[in-house]
């Protein structure tokens, strides 16, 4: 099964008045075809770092200071953090989209849920509902009226958009109010698209859901409008960052059954980052985990689970709480990120911990068949 997405030795700073927080040590990940990968780890273990890097969103004041960002798709392979920012922009909610962690946030409050749907389809999917338009303008040519010469013209306009959507002429005419009426036909189609989306969110009554505004949205309504905007053109990778935090668990296993089933639907790679094991066990195929800006164990969801070899995933799975077990949870404090300990970053903490853990970083080493993991015991370094 080919990489879909690879991330090879991320590195990314924070410059803040404290010092500077080395949020991300190098971390490699690959992301399969048609595959659900978690990202699991405590809260400030870098996770949505590592997805807002994927598409080049790292909030100042922070910097990717190293690294690769591989995109494999049909037209070729391109590395992210190379390119520009007009490139990444066509990227972006079509080969990649990204549903946040608070729904709310992510939409603007001051348009409607079908402006803001369509918006995403008509930057990426423009000549396909100029194609639908330009079919209905020589069908009402074709019948004869006296408004043929508005028909004519609207021809005009769209074969122009049809050629060179991005031009700067249209993008004059698109700021002229009276020009806009000639772009309805592309933006009817739009509706109708965004309408079927909604729908296929299971959305009751999506109609009257386009036209309501984010204020009057439930959270999982906001969700699901969040889903569908992450879906409107079937990218190759969606990037869920938490996203059935805030739900009450009704609701947050309706979005968890809802995500399984737009992927199988939609052909698409998930990364799914939490910090919840349960969804990583219901949801995901393999399983990442990341401590203190480092990816720590790589394995199949079922190996994860039946054995950890990485003493923090060890001691992170037998922290859950069990019926007539007794409960244990991980020693110490997870390290601040402007001075974190040298060598391995959970030397702290961990039990089997040795001198050269504290000397000498360890290297992400596959200690079985498609089971990583970054730590001295199995990288042969303690022999």
């Amino acid at each position: 099964m080919k990489n879909i997405l690879s991330i090879k030795n991320l590195i990314v700073r924070f410059y803040t008045y404290e010092g500077i927080v080395k949020a991300l040590d190098g971390v490699n990940l690959d992301i399969r075809e048609g595959e659900t990968l978690g990202l699991v780890g405590e809260t400030g273990c870098g996770k949505s770092v590592t997805s807002l890097s994927v598409l080049a969103l790292v909030p100042p004041p922070g910097k990717i200071e190293g690294g690769n960002v591989i995109l494999q798709t049909e037209d070729g392979s391109f590395d992210l953090l190379n390119q520009d920012e007009k490139f990444l922009r066509s990227i972006r909610g079509r080969e990649i989209s990204m549903i946040f962690q608070e729904p709310r946030a992510a939409l603007n409050p001051v348009y409607s849920v079908e402006n803001q749907i369509a918006e995403v389809l008509l930057q990426h999917r423009r000549k396909e509902f100029c194609k639908s338009a330009l079919e209905q303008i020589e069908n009402d040519l074709s019948k004869g009226s006296y408004k043929d010469f508005i028909y004519k013209f609207e021809r005009k306009i769209y074969q122009k958009m049809l050629d060179n959507p991005n031009s700067f002429s249209l993008r004059i005419l698109s700021r002229i109010p009276i020009m806009r009426r000639y772009q309805r036909r592309s933006k009817t189609e739009a509706k109708k698209e965004v309408i079927r989306i909604l729908r296929e969110m299971k959305l009751a009554d999506p109609e009257r859901v386009a036209e309501m505004y984010p204020h009057e949205l439930s959270s999982g309504m906001a969700q699901r409008v969040v889903i569908a905007m992450a879906l409107g053109c079937s990218p190759y990778l969606l990037i869920a960052d938490e996203p059935t935090t805030n739900l009450d668990v009704t609701i947050q296993a309706q979005i968890l059954q809802l995500i399984g089933e737009l992927k199988e639907k939609f052909e698409s790679s998930v990364l799914y980052i939490t910090h919840d094991l349960g969804v990583i066990a219901e949801l995901c195929d393999r399983v990442a985990v990341m401590y203190a800006g480092n990816v720590c164990e790589i394995a199949d969801v079922f190996e994860i689970f039946k054995k950890p070899l990485h003493p923090y995933t060890q001691a992170l799975l037998e922290s859950i709480p069990r019926p007539g077990e007794k409960f244990s949870s991980i020693e110490g404090e997870v390290p601040g990120l402007v001075n974190p300990p040298p060598g391995c970053r959970f030397n702290p903490r961990c039990p089997k911990a040795m001198e050269l853990c504290t000397l000498k970083k360890p290297m992400l080493t596959e200690a079985e068949k498609d089971h990583f993991v970054m730590c001295h015991l199995y990288s042969g370094s303690s022999k």
